[in-house]
């Protein structure tokens, strides 16, 4: 048989061939695993300051870490650690890389690499401080859960048309905040019979990465166990301490934040009331372990506002008891998908309610709207609980921002968010970026919180020195500054509501205290150069 001319040599056949192959793996590679490592997490569990967990999902790997941004290429960080331990829950693996001995209120940068060598982007955390003059901002909020699904319509109220929304932007204002860390209340998904839970968990985990700032920032959390948890899945999916309660020192002793079990009774679980006593008792002795401030955090609220959830009986008896005998100063709270902030208050003379206490009371924020569904208030209008601030019911979060004479507690709501200038700055305590859209009511937009045991923090002593007079006031009181100065004073009565606030500029300024109710109040004196004062006041 004749040839018919073609060219087609072993050489041809070896081209086509890899072209075929390539042509393959590029049809086929949604369908192959190549081992990567994903749904990245920080975790606080131990020391903040010299601690930090990395969490990650699917395949194992090591943590190459430094002080000097290397980028991805993982041979050029000095230090390295392998995953110290794996959780699993829901049909996820997780994978915690405990680092220890980290220098304080430093940023480390860090890959991943994993078992079969491909290696993450490079991101980075900050340690936080271990001064209690430096200052502490954080968040807290709760439930980032979606709602009940028929025929994959919602049928709970989500104001967007799905929940995922609201916690998505949620999660997208971390990212341009960048808080020092993020204390989470618990009810990260619905984990019920009528949902698929591994499904819900892959979303959140992929959610949670919209948190990450531009430039590779990722940001600790604080985790609590939720009603909508399985027992041991906050352990096994984020590395938090085996029992689920537990307490972190911060900055020093600036603050002791408590994050207790709301699934356990607060009474009859003896295991979590006795350390709670044991660490309230060693932290309210008079000595070097004392902090400066002492919160709590927990899902399920003592008295809820909505849902006809009311009072756990428990919860009043063994934990507020406690709050108030070791002077807890503020609860955040979760569970009933509304939002309250209240006065200053402590249980009532029967454990049945709260009332109001401006000496001695605490301040109760909450109750989880992360983009969980919405729910009405039930004790609304004329009914209002009389210790209750506000309330209202929207997506947000609180921002608390912590200093030695001082806590602003402010509420962040979930609008608006192209409109935020994502923050730049890593310095740890700073204040929230333009463009959020803070929760207003009438009577002022924050809760401050003052400490009057002590003197001005390192901070606020370099600031232009000024005194108030006459104290006690009639119906004015002077402000004089040592230098030029410019900035704005805010007047605040013993409930928190905002009564007076001027500006001022030059060396000295009278303020009218016509508005404020006679007694106790608070003055704060912000300068333009971010510094504040704070002077306690007595009107006649």
């Amino acid at each position: 048989m004749k040839s018919t001319g073609s060219n087609f040599t072993s050489e041809n056949f070896y081209t086509m061939n890899t072209k075929l192959l390539l042509l393959l793996l590029v049809i086929c590679s949604p369908f192959l695993s190549f081992g990567l490592t994903k749904q990245y997490c920080l975790t606080l569990r131990d020391d903040p300051a010299t601690t930090m967990v990395i969490g990650w999902g699917g395949d194992n790997g090591t943590v190459h870490y430094g002080t000097t941004d290397e980028g991805t290429n993982y041979t050029a960080y000095p230090n390295s650690h392998p995953s110290d331990r794996t959780g699993n829950a829901h049909g996820h693996t997780r994978h915690f890389s405990r680092l220890t001995g980290l220098t304080p209120n430093t940023i480390y940068y860090f890959v991943i690499r994993d078992d079969n060598g491909v290696v993450t982007d490079r991101f980075k955390f900050k340690t936080l401080s271990d001064d209690p003059n430096v200052p502490l901002s954080y968040i807290t909020g709760g439930d980032s859960r979606d709602g009940f699904k028929v025929l994959g319509i919602y049928v709970e109220d989500c104001p967007s048309g799905n929940c995922l929304d609201e916690r998505r932007e949620g999660n997208e204002l971390v990212a341009k905040i960048r808080p020092d860390f993020v204390a989470f209340n618990g009810d990260f998904v619905m984990n019920q019979i009528t949902s698929n839970t591994t499904n819900e968990w892959d979303d959140w985990f992929d959610d949670w990465q919209l948190s990450i700032s531009q430039d590779g920032r990722m940001y600790p959390m604080v985790h609590t166990q939720g009603n909508h948890e399985d027992n041991q899945d906050v352990y096994n999916l984020f590395d938090i301490p085996q029992e689920e309660y537990y307490a972190l020192s911060l900055h020093g002793g600036l603050l002791r934040l408590y994050t207790l079990n709301s699934e356990l009774n607060a009474c009859t679980e003896a295991n979590q009331l006795n350390w709670l006593l044991n660490d309230l008792q060693l932290h309210s002795s008079g000595g070097s372990t004392d902090p400066v401030w002492k919160f709590a955090q927990y899902h399920i609220p003592t008295y809820g506002m909505a849902n006809d959830y009311g009072l756990v009986p428990e919860q009043m008896t063994c934990w507020v008891n406690l709050f108030e005998q070791f002077d807890v100063r503020m609860v955040s709270e979760s569970h009933g998908h509304c939002t309250k902030w209240s006065h200053p208050c402590v249980a009532n003379s029967s454990e049945s309610d709260f009332e109001v206490d401006t000496e001695n009371g605490i301040v109760y924020i909450g109750e989880g709207q992360w983009g969980a569904p919405h729910r009405e208030l039930d004790f609304a209008g004329a009914n209002q609980k009389p210790y209750i601030r506000d309330q209202d019911v929207f997506d947000n979060f609180f921002y608390i921002q912590v200093k030695q004479d001082s806590t602003i507690i402010r509420c962040v709501k979930f609008e608006n968010i192209s409109n935020v200038v994502a923050s730049t700055s890593d310095e740890l305590g700073k204040d929230l970026p333009t463009g959020i859209t803070i929760w207003s009511p009438s009577n002022g937009d924050r809760v401050i919180l003052t400490n009057e045991s002590v003197g001005l923090s390192e901070q606020d002593t370099e600031m232009n020195p000024t005194s108030v007079y006459p104290i006690p006031a009639e119906n004015i009181v002077n402000v004089a500054f040592d230098k030029h100065d410019e900035g704005t004073i805010e007047v605040y009565d013993a409930l928190g509501k905002l009564c007076v606030i001027e500006n001022y500029s030059g060396t000295s300024k009278s303020v009218d205290l016509t508005p404020v109710c006679s007694g106790v109040s608070y003055m704060y004196i912000k300068s333009e150069n971010g510094s504040v004062q704070v002077h306690k006041i007595v009107k006649r």
